[in-house]
């Protein structure tokens, strides 16, 4: 009886532990990115694109803007120009890939 009881007792508290940890993005309406460009905050999605296009070559499909734990990041998914779906985190504040994500096969910082 005492280990499930001792269960039942710290469940709580690690189910309290897990939600401060995850934290759910948070997506940005078109009227507050343009705000937060007007501001400085971020750089535009067109800005954030015509970067990636040195490396990442391709046709957008859809684009997000999101916030989490304070970074802002643009979610974008391209089809490249050999018909493959390429889905990017870009961030938003700089407009280069997010230095934890590998890009795919299709897209190299080192292209010319």
């Amino acid at each position: 009886m005492k280990p499930i009881y001792f269960v039942s007792v710290l469940m709580p508290s690690l189910l309290s532990v897990s939600s401060i940890q995850a934290q759910p993005l948070i997506e940005v309406e078109h009227n507050q990115a343009k705000q937060l460009v007007s501001e400085g905050k971020i750089v535009s999605l067109d800005f954030a694109l015509t970067h990636m296009k040195r490396y990442c070559a391709g046709k957008l499909l859809d684009a997000h803007l999101y916030q989490n734990q304070g970074n802002w990041h643009y979610d974008l998914q391209l089809r490249s120009d050999a018909g493959e779906m390429i889905s990017l985190s870009i961030d938003a504040t700089t407009g280069k890939p997010q230095q934890y994500t590998q890009l795919p096969i299709a897209c190299r910082i080192d292209k010319k």
